[in-house]
């Protein structure tokens, strides 16, 4: 299996050998949310065709940095999937507007469909890729991006599936979630788009590092699994519960924009496990209400027999799944305000973090 070439055990260019790994790893990574990724992933793959992308830390070296990715339905992006054209278009327009030019892209989250589109968009404009992220997995809101945490103004550019672009210059990231929800509700129902350029040595403190590397590792470990078990035990995380879904419900929310639950009961233990959601899986309880696990830890549904991930509107009763807890991004942890901002209440669950424990 091609892992790309490696320099001290981290991939530093990313091949098309490397695409069907990395996709693995994101489509993890994405919580349950983020989008369906297989056509982002053959759209890069053919993009990529004998040529790599370098992947590059986010150090010194580089000057300034473009965060890119893709805002609105996931759903309707499945139905009405990009041209190709959006996200390089839109890394263009932040760079006519600032007048800056980037030197190397980053994805805004690596979870889902993000973590390949901000591949795609590295080879199409002839940059290096970034190792980092910022979330570590996949968040509904644009709000919620490690960037933001901490005040900082940017220029950011919407291109939606419609060819139109909207650039706005933001003191407020909420101002970025409010204007593009708008804008991309009524024009087309997703956009892509681009947030910079940064500074390298502002994004250092402000970024989730090792994000690609984690994706495509968590992706070849996938690879080799053939249980519930192994899977999780492959890719560092714990398993909560394997067993039939007894219950799905679903509705909406202000907050995270959906909300449901689903409750399955373990196959050995007999114990059912109820997961919330918002848009991604967000919190875990067993039997009586004792949580354990949450946001920001990455809770994983996945299809006992496929092992595939399972997004939170495509759960059934009767679907026999299985629960995965990964560990969340240290950055999140780190800081009880940065805890906040991707705690459950942060998706609509009125709940608190619950501390990791090891695998």
């Amino acid at each position: 299996m091609h892992q790309g070439e490696q320099r001290d055990g981290a991939v530093t260019s990313l091949q098309a050998l490397d695409v069907d790994d990395l996709g693995r790893g994101t489509a993890l990574l994405g919580c349950g949310g983020g989008g369906q990724v297989d056509h982002m992933l053959h759209a890069l793959r053919t993009a990529l065709g004998a040529a790599a992308v370098p992947v590059v830390p986010l150090d010194g070296a580089l000057g300034s940095v473009v965060a890119v990715g893709l805002i609105g339905s996931t759903t309707v992006l499945e139905e009405k999937t990009p041209s190709g054209r959006e996200l390089p278009d839109a890394l263009a327009a932040v760079e006519r507007w600032t007048g800056r030019r980037a030197d190397a892209v980053v994805a805004a989250q690596i979870g889902g469909v993000t973590g390949p589109a901000a591949a795609l968009t590295a080879v199409a404009a002839g940059l290096p890729l970034v190792d980092a992220d910022l979330v570590g997995r996949a968040t509904p809101r644009i709000d919620q991006l490690s960037l933001f945490v901490d005040p900082v103004p940017v220029t950011a550019a919407a291109v939606t599936s419609s060819g139109l672009r909207i650039v706005v210059d933001a003191p407020d990231p909420s101002d970025l979630e409010t204007v593009w929800r708008e804008a991309v509700s009524h024009s087309g129902g997703w956009a892509a788009f681009a947030i910079g350029p940064v500074d390298a040595g502002t994004l250092a403190d402000r970024a989730v590092l090792g994000s690609v590397n984690r994706a495509l590792r968590a992706g070849r470990a996938a690879a080799g699994a053939r249980d519930v078990g192994a899977l999780a035990a492959a890719v560092g995380g714990r398993l909560v519960a394997h067993g039939r879904v007894l219950d799905v419900q679903r509705g909406g929310d202000a907050v995270a924009f959906v909300h449901g639950s689903m409750a399955l009961q373990d196959l050995g233990s007999g114990a059912v496990v109820r997961v919330e959601a918002g848009s991604e899986w967000v919190h875990c309880l067993v039997d009586d209400g004792e949580p354990v696990a949450a946001t920001p830890s990455c809770i994983v549904v996945v299809d006992a027999r496929s092992l595939r991930p399972v997004a939170t509107d495509r759960a059934r009763v009767g679907d026999e799944l299985a629960v995965l807890v990964l560990p969340g991004a240290p950055w999140w942890w780190a800081d009880p305000r940065r805890t906040e901002r991707v705690s459950p209440r942060a998706f609509g669950i009125d709940a608190d973090p619950v501390p990791e424990v090891a695998a």
